[in-house]
């Protein structure tokens, strides 16, 4: 573990200045020493030298900021402010957005279809056009964030798309809704990796999991929330007869979503140099943090070398492909919970207040998974594969057709179960495993491009014409996610290959490596979270 010592004096203590500057020299750590808190600094060596500064001589050199000891109750309070101005601006973005997209199920069920004269396969075109501009714009938005600036680039895209989406509210004509569509998934298209991204600007990397917990876990809660809110929405109907239920769902989401991009304004900043809510004390802390990091959050500006690591790396290939099974369940099961449920017999209102309780519980066991995850390290890929086995389990019953209506919303809430802890989890292990800003920005951007096809698929795999049964959508849903769960091992295996293979290299090997300049995640010193 990293020495705790604290060497600063008190205000009333005046230090000599021979003393100015303390060290202390502690025997440097077997590879098989690092824990989770020292794998982002492993490519810059292990740590001899431990620096005590006085408030008043703060160090300025990477090397100096690497080896500061920040007193663990100042470094608490500044990870809860950061918790405050950061999550909270995350996490509700990444409801809104998942509510805009994925409501049109619930607008069907209310409606829509019939009044804008749908043809038989629209419903299918219409959530699969979003998805279609959304991987197109993901990679490139990803790659640019730092050079766009968060600050501009977050706040303009929620508002763009909350406005589309009180748009869709007052459409016409089955035109007007996929040009709607087209246009949100452009704007959303940067949301999820970038806000990844984002966080890793702030965070430490074993401070990552709980945040992304927070943000995955609200794709959880935006199904819960979506289905009690259009239960609710589509009743207004009756306010203004003219005014169906299903436009009133997407004009008040879009204007609540419209008011949230002014707190996304106000508090989203480039990074902790910018940010206004940061004292000069506690911007010094994060530059200690930092340095800390070393190479896991360094970042050298755009560089064509970094992307093209990621771009000749295979497992961010592999893992893009399991995130593209993982991807086509989610998308398929968030749109279309409500309307295979309508298909059980159930009326309207019965039917969306029925995914609340199905998305409740897979937000439950998400939870559940997230804190033995925390609590226990290496334990993702268990976690995942043990829960995956109820989710494939309830694909089964259901595309099995059985007649029991109760056994049928048995299976909703298996395929729950094991489902929304997948999507965290996966996105969260491969930002861990990648080390440099740049090049996770762009793995993070591979992985999520190719991962939402799974949302083109999912459309055209639900086809209005196989209800009530919809099996070529649970048969496919089930093909994708068992693929996904065996290119889920084989990512396993290989991250723990590479940990073993690096425990075992020699003083040559390794002299050999420093010699040729090798860093981030390559490094011999660099551990993979598994």
């Amino acid at each position: 573990m990293s020495p705790t010592i604290d060497d600063r004096p008190s205000p009333q203590y005046e230090r000599p200045a021979s003393l100015r500057r303390m060290e202390s020299v502690t025997p440097p750590k077997s590879v098989d020493e690092y824990d989770l808190d020292d794998l982002g600094s492993a490519a810059t060596g292990p740590k001899g030298v431990v620096h005590c500064f006085p408030v008043d001589d703060e160090p300025t050199t990477p090397s100096d900021l690497r080896d500061y000891v920040i007193d663990p109750e100042e470094e608490r309070k500044l990870v809860r402010k950061l918790d405050w101005h950061i999550i909270p601006v995350v996490v509700v973005a990444y409801v809104f957005a998942f509510l805009d997209r994925a409501q049109i199920g619930n607008a069907a069920v209310g409606g829509m279809t019939a009044d804008l004269n749908f043809p038989p396969n629209g419903l299918s075109v219409a959530t699969s056009v979003f998805y279609a501009t959304y991987v197109v714009f993901e990679t490139p938005s990803t790659v640019l964030l730092r050079t766009l600036r968060p600050s501009r680039l977050m706040p303009i895209l929620t508002v763009t798309w909350g406005v589309i989406t009180i748009g869709n509210g007052f459409a016409r004509n089955y035109e007007t809704v996929i040009a709607c569509r087209v246009l949100l998934g452009v704007t959303e298209a940067a949301l999820s990796p970038c806000s990844v991204l984002y966080m890793t600007s702030f965070y430490r990397r074993s401070e990552l999991g709980l945040r992304l917990c927070y943000m995955y876990l609200s794709v959880a809660g935006s199904g819960t929330v979506g289905g009690l809110l259009a239960a609710g929405l589509l009743k207004m109907e009756h306010l203004h007869m003219s005014i169906r239920g299903w436009r009133w769902l997407y004009i008040i989401e879009g204007s609540v979503t419209v008011l949230w991009s002014v707190a996304v304004y106000l508090l989203v900043a480039d990074d902790h140099r910018t940010a206004r809510y940061l004292t000069d004390r506690e911007k010094f802390l994060m530059r200690v943090r930092e340095a800390k990091e070393g190479g896991y959050a360094q970042d050298e500006g755009f560089s064509w070398v970094e992307i093209r690591k990621a771009l000749v790396d295979p497992v961010i290939w592999l893992s893009a492909f399991v995130q593209l099974g993982i991807d086509t369940c989610l998308y398929g099961f968030a749109t279309f919970l409500v309307v295979i449920v309508n298909e059980f017999g159930f009326k309207v209102v019965v039917s969306q207040l029925l995914t609340a309780p199905v998305n409740f519980w897979g937000g439950v066991t998400y939870l559940c998974a997230m804190v033995v995850s925390l609590r226990y390290r290496n334990m993702r890929y268990k976690l995942m594969i043990t829960l995956a086995v109820p989710t494939a389990i309830g694909y089964a019953v259901l595309l099995a057709d059985i007649e029991s209506v109760a056994g049928r919303l048995v299976a909703c809430f298996l395929v729950s179960t094991g489902l929304y802890i997948a999507v965290g989890l996966h996105i969260t292990w491969l930002g861990l495993n990648i080390a440099g800003f740049r090049k996770r920005s762009t793995s993070v951007g591979i992985q999520q491009s190719v991962g939402n096809i799974g949302g083109v698929i999912a459309g055209q795999i639900f086809r209005t014409r196989d209800a009530p049964h919809y099996q070529l959508g649970h048969g496919v849903s089930l093909g994708m996610w068992l693929l996904a769960m065996i290119g889920m091992s084989v990512e396993y295996f290989i991250w723990r290959r590479r940990n073993a293979r690096r425990a075992a290299l020699g003083e040559e090997e390794k002299a050999a490596i420093d010699a040729k300049g090798v860093t981030g995640d390559h490094h011999y010193l660099y551990r993979y979270a598994l």
